[in-house]
């Protein structure tokens, strides 16, 4: 019988997301307990997500965890088939955690009642992201994924942290440049094992305002 692991997470974080497609890709058991603290979970560092191995070790780190589930199998190629291509993969995770995740959490954490709204960072917010979404942009014209031929973990935690904010507050006006990022998110959330998790995806049609947002 496969070894399972069980994935300690707050209910539809978009942080446990990238683990969860990839178990799905590489056909590994995840158990969800979503009712739990990060005290609760023994985190290292206090915070949630928390992946535990059978063995009983805990990974923190949304990206960490991800990598490892992503891992686990190479015929799968979620982490690249060559070296280059694995280094391009943690290319694109390091631009998330650098570039992306801040600006979407700021412009969506307000609507979806998360934090209050502040014009300032709002403002801010919509700026760098759509800076993230140009460079991401020029990087899809004429590709259909980010690294090689194939979905990759590059993919999966790119299009996680876009889902919300792509949902909320992201309106066809505001994604009007960046058609192929258009494309390429549609490509993969429209996949099996995009949808076993994170379901059929709406995208915002109008941007949901935050209380207090005039």
């Amino acid at each position: 019988m496969p070894p399972t692991y069980t994935l300690y997470t707050p209910e539809a974080s978009f942080r446990a997301f990238a683990t969860l497609i990839a178990a799905e890709y590489n056909a590994v058991a995840v158990d969800i307990v979503t009712d739990v603290t990060a005290e609760d979970a023994k985190s290292p560092v206090g915070k949630l997500p928390v992946l535990e191995t059978p063995s009983g070790e805990k990974i923190f780190s949304c990206y960490a965890a991800a990598r490892f589930i992503a891992g686990l199998r190479r015929d799968t190629g979620l982490t690249g088939n060559s070296p280059v291509e694995a280094a391009f993969v943690d290319a694109w995770m390091d631009f998330v955690a650098q570039e992306l995740e801040l600006p979407a959490c700021a412009w969506f954490y307000p609507a979806a009642g998360y934090m209050p709204f502040n014009k300032t960072s709002y403002e801010k917010s919509k700026a760098d992201l759509a800076k993230a979404l140009q460079v991401l942009n020029g990087h899809l014209n004429g590709k259909a994924y980010l690294v090689g031929n194939q979905i990759t973990l590059a993919d999966i935690v790119v299009a996680s942290t876009l889902l919300y904010p792509f949902k909320l507050v992201a309106d066809p006006s505001y994604l009007k440049p960046f058609d192929y990022v258009l494309k390429w998110f549609t490509n993969c959330v429209s996949q099996e094992e995009f949808q076993q998790i994170v379901g059929q995806v709406t995208m915002c049609q109008k941007e949901i305002m935050a209380p207090g947002q005039s």
